[in-house]
Parts: structure tokens; C-alpha cells; sequence
């Protein structure tokens, strides 16, 4: 499936450090335009695992990522070499759902596909720095989301999944964090297609 995870280089740690406070704070607007630098070497994978084990932030992605009926495929599409962009939602949005680690893959053990278009939703193709996921006008975009799954749309530094009944945002500064395979946004809702 996936080997053991390296240490993330001082820039990837320089990134998580600054931003480990902010996630435990509300969604922002749409962030400001940064220079997102050159990829590091770690995967999204081994980015949000070592995030996971200072912050705790997600358990319940990485769960559902890693359940046993996926036989590894989703962990594959973000450890793979082709380049995707993830927005991740923080544990607090599967709560929401009344879902955790412990749970979700249980959840879904009769109706797999349901979670695997649930986290397809969350995952687009190619590096989408903040600047390609909103507007600098705030005008609404649409964007294709992985396996067909649909559209989100994004407007005045808000994300609207098809089926959410509240848009989510970014979650404070933790945005266009740049993968060896792409770029991660953290977001406070889990996107409904």
C-alpha cells in the first residue's frame, strides 16, 4: 500500500508550524495571493500524516482514505505522480456528519462507492493554487472535481459543494501547501456531491 513516512524538510515543518494554530480557528475568506515555492519532497499523503501527528486534525480523512474495501486506490491517487489538489476537511467536519476514525469506514462497509465519491469530491486535477481555485474578482468558478464526480463552485473566498446546505472555507492560513504531487487546501466542511 504505502511505506512508512519520511521527516518533512524544514520548509514543509517551517509551513505546518505557522499554520498549526490557525486550524483550530473558523474559516477565512479567500486567501490572500503567497508564493506557494517549489514543491517539497514529501506526498499529500505524507504531508497530512505528519501534520496529523502534531495537530490530530486527520484522523478521520486518513481513515476513510485507508479503508480496507479500497484495497489502497485512494491512497494511491494522492501518493501517485500524477498531480491532484485536495482540499481536506478537518476531523471537526466529519463530525458533523457524526462520523470519525473509528466509524467512517464501518459506515460505508455496505455502500463503499458512497465514500469513495464522497472523497473523489474532495480531490481535482492538477496543482490548484489559491489563485486557480477563486476568482481575484470573487466572481463564482466551477471546478471539475476527480472520477466525474462534479462540480464545486467557488465564489467570494467561499466553496459550495452540490449538497451542502453552508458553503465552507479555507481554514485560516492553511492553504497551497505544495506536495511532491501536488497542493493541499484545509477546509471546515466535508463536500457533499
Amino acid at each position: 500500500m504505502y511505506n512508512t513516512f519520511t521527516k518533512l524538510k524544514s520548509t514543509a515543518i517551517a509551513v505546518i508550524a505557522s499554520s498549526a494554530l490557525l486550524l483550530a480557528g473558523p474559516a477565512m475568506a479567500a486567501p490572500k495571493d503567497k508564493t506557494p515555492g517549489k514543491p517539497g519532497t514529501n506526498n499529500i499523503v505524507e504531508i497530512a500524516q505528519a501534520v496529523n501527528k502534531d495537530l490530530g486534525v486527520f484522523d478521520t480523512l486518513l481513515a476513510a482514505a485507508t479503508c480496507e474495501y479500497f484495497d489502497g486506490a485512494v491512497v494511491d491517487i494522492l501518493t501517485g505522480s500524477s498531480k491532484v489538489t485536495l482540499f481536506a476537511p478537518v476531523d471537526s467536519a466529519f463530525a458533523d456528519l457524526g462520523l470519525d476514525e473509528t466509524n467512517v469506514c464501518d459506515a460505508f462497509a455496505a455502500t463503499p462507492n458512497a465514500l469513495l465519491t464522497i472523497l473523489a469530491y474532495h480531490v481535482t486535477d492538477g496543482r490548484r493554487f489559491s489563485n486557480s481555485v477563486f476568482n481575484r474578482n470573487g466572481n463564482s468558478k466551477e471546478i471539475e472535481m476527480l472520477l466525474g464526480t462534479g462540480y464545486i463552485t467557488t465564489e467570494d473566498g467561499m466553496i459550495y459543494g452540490t449538497n451542502n446546505v453552508e458553503p465552507t472555507g479555507i481554514v485560516g492560513d492553511f492553504f497551497d501547501i505544495n506536495a511532491s504531487n501536488g497542493v493541499i487546501h484545509v477546509i471546515d466542511t466535508v463536500l457533499l456531491p
